[in-house]
């Protein structure tokens, strides 16, 4: 009986060896351009990328080896493997949001640091996989993920036409009352990357080169991304451009990319990746919602190339533009709400005004034909003294002269948060003086001896008169959150709301 169950069992386990993992494909659209095929643990997917090439991607579904066994640039018919036994991973970062001081989900004003948190590896189970195809995205799915008390699928989504490709821990949790944050990247599993690659903030490439042994470090860098290089090419890592970073009310560069061994002691090998700063600006700090049931998508996006570190770079950037708005024949560029404070911090504290202020060097980078400002937001005199108040617009005024040319318009603005409710910002087309006070008896406007027609405004009626009279416009500053939580739905029936002098919101 000894000698027939052993039998068995010597028959049996080079069965199981050989088992091929099952893929689920019933949604994979087989006229896609893409081509997968299934042998033993491995799951290969070629797909056109640019330039009459193909990229290619072997995943291992043995539990016990790296995930991307092989990554790599077909060409005239050869095969480079630019990457090799490579690891995604993920930590999550859990907070409890406040859902009741302010406008439930809408809140800004919290901060999740301050209170309990913790930090949870994501782990991957190779479970099972399916592949499918939406439109001409191919997305492989593997069963599953798990930290602390979120879970959900592994997803990997190729784009035909490029060799970029998205990974994502798609995670959600029953839980109420959530915030989260999470960094992400890839760990290089056989040490088979020799050196990565960066653009510091001074817009100069940088290269080092990469030892397993090397401590994690946390990068400052421009365009968002990192790069690693070994014998066959390089592969790139970049978060979503906007949806990757959390609102604060200070724009730092928070060092959002790390390469080295050993990332926060969390996670094992070397690798590169993405970040996020716990404490931001050690403001008001809020973190992302995770409502329950809602799925969550931590991802980032690689992007592969046989050719160096500099030619990676320069492909990525073109998805936006090298961080630059596009010129558009017959239109102009603009943004606003930006509280630069430049009257107050050097004009009124009378300090040397430079040729080219920094915040100007930057608009004309980005390609912004026109700035409209929010000054004086807390740090000016609304209300008076008058005479101090009329200097600080004129300063103002001055300022936007001085520092326009035929590349840039920079409109004077304020974010003033009286009379309507919540925070609001005005634009007129003409220096208008006014003043946020009305004593009883003052007239609406006289006339200054100095600044000519000046307002004083004291309501809601006013202000509206005010714009009626000088052809303002005003708008709702960040509806339903921040300063304005209960706006614009509390002021709806208001007549300045109803007034084609009111925008809206911005």
């Amino acid at each position: 009986m000894k000698l027939k169950l052993f039998f068995i069992v010597c028959i049996a386990l080079p069965e199981l060896l050989n088992a091929q993992v099952k893929v689920n494909s019933s949604k994979f659209n087989r006229k896609n351009e893409a081509v997968f095929s299934v042998t033993g643990n491995l799951i290969r997917l070629k797909w056109p990328a640019e330039q009459k090439r193909f990229a290619e991607v072997i995943l291992n579904m043995d539990p016990s080896q790296a995930l991307f066994k092989s990554l790599n640039v077909i060409s005239a018919g050869k095969t480079k493997v630019v990457s090799s036994d490579l690891d995604p991973a993920f930590l999550l970062s859990i907070g409890k949001r406040d859902l009741l001081s302010q406008n439930g989900w809408n809140i800004f004003f919290d901060k999740v640091p301050q209170k309990p948190f913790k930090t949870f590896p994501v782990e991957l189970s190779k479970n099972s996989a399916e592949i499918s195809s939406i439109g001409s995205r191919t997305v492989i799915k593997i069963s599953s993920l798990k930290a602390d008390k979120f879970s959900g699928d592994l997803e990997i989504t190729f784009y035909n036409g490029s060799s970029l490709f998205n990974i994502a821990a798609v995670l959600s949790t029953t839980d109420d009352a959530t915030a989260i944050v999470y960094d992400a990247g890839l760990i290089d599993k056989k040490s088979g990357w020799k050196n990565v690659s960066w653009t510091n903030t001074n817009d100069e490439f940088v290269t080092s080169a990469i030892s397993s042994t090397d401590t994690a470090k946390n990068l400052a860098v421009k365009y968002r991304a990192i790069a690693a290089k070994g014998d066959n090419g390089a592969i790139a890592i970049f978060p979503a451009p906007h949806q990757y970073f959390y609102p604060l009310d200070e724009a730092f560069n928070l060092k959002f990319t790390w390469y080295g061994s050993g990332y926060r002691k969390m996670i094992e090998g070397s690798g590169i990746g993405i970040r996020q700063d716990l404490k931001g600006d050690n403001r008001y700090v809020p973190w992302f919602n995770a409502p329950p049931l809602t799925k969550q998508r931590l991802n980032f996006f690689c992007y592969l190339s046989e050719n160096d570190e500099q030619s990676v770079f320069s492909e990525i950037k073109k998805y936006t533009h090298e961080d630059s708005y596009v010129k558009l024949p017959g239109f102009k560029t603009m943004s606003s709400h930006f509280h630069n404070e430049f009257v107050m911090k050097v004009m009124m504290a009378n300090k040397e005004m430079p040729d080219v202020p920094d915040f100007v060097k930057v608009f004309k980078k980005t390609g912004i034909d026109i700035v409209h400002l929010a000054e004086f937001h807390y740090t000016a005199h609304p209300q008076g003294p008058d005479e101090l108040r009329l200097l600080e617009l004129k300063m103002l005024f001055d300022m936007c002269k001085k520092y326009s040319d035929s590349q840039l318009l920079l409109l004077p603005g304020e974010e003033p948060n009286e009379f309507f409710g919540g925070h609001w910002l005005e634009f007129f087309p003409k220096e208008v003086y006014w003043i946020m006070s009305r004593k009883k008896g003052q007239p609406l406007f006289e006339t200054h001896p100095v600044y000519g027609k000046l307002y004083h405004i004291g309501d809601k009626d006013d202000m509206l008169k005010l714009l009626e009279m000088e052809q303002g416009l005003a708008w709702t500053a960040h509806a339903r959150t921040k300063g304005s939580v209960n706006a614009p739905d509390v002021y709806k029936e208001e007549a300045f709301f109803k007034s084609d002098r009111f925008m809206g919101a911005a």
